[in-house]
């Protein structure tokens, strides 16, 4: 009797487990030979990628992204919920230079480390990072969820 409860645990606790790895995002892997030998292209393409913050209903992967100056990250939503990727700190989203969640509405919002709204699951949004340092991020519609781009 015994023998049989226990390898009944044994048998719940290996599917549960493969379950949880099996629900986990996949992060495509991007050959940096592809694109027809078109090396510029395929070197934006490799930042992009490796540049790359995924938004689930846990929170951002990574939370931490490091960076070159001028390089683009790429915010991606794959939750069932809308996600405002914004600089640091809530509300005010100011931190990272010229950005601050007043300037939304106006002509320089392509400018801001902010998307100033929120983006739709399977959707993303794209932010340049031209200038160097420590740049926290947040969840604007949900603060909780935060992180950090580095820029070299």
């Amino acid at each position: 009797m015994n023998k049989t409860i226990i390898g009944i645990v044994v048998i719940l606790v290996v599917a549960l487990g493969a379950w949880y790895f099996m629900s986990q995002p996949q992060i495509p892997v991007v050959n940096e030979t592809e694109n027809g030998g078109n090396v510029e292209a395929s070197d934006e393409a490799a930042n992009i990628e490796k540049n790359t913050i995924t938004f689930t209903g846990n929170g951002f992967s990574p939370s931490v992204v490091t960076a070159k100056k001028g390089d683009t990250v790429k915010f991606v939503n794959n939750s069932a919920e809308y996600v405002w990727p914004a600089s640091a700190m809530h509300p005010t989203h100011t931190v990272y230079p010229g950005s601050d969640i007043e300037k939304c509405d106006t002509d320089a919002r392509d400018t801001l480390f902010d998307s100033c709204e929120g983006i739709a699951p399977g959707a993303s949004w794209e932010f340049t990072f031209n200038e160097v340092g420590e740049w926290g991020y947040h969840d604007h519609l949900n603060a909780k969820f935060f992180g950090k781009v580095i820029v070299e």
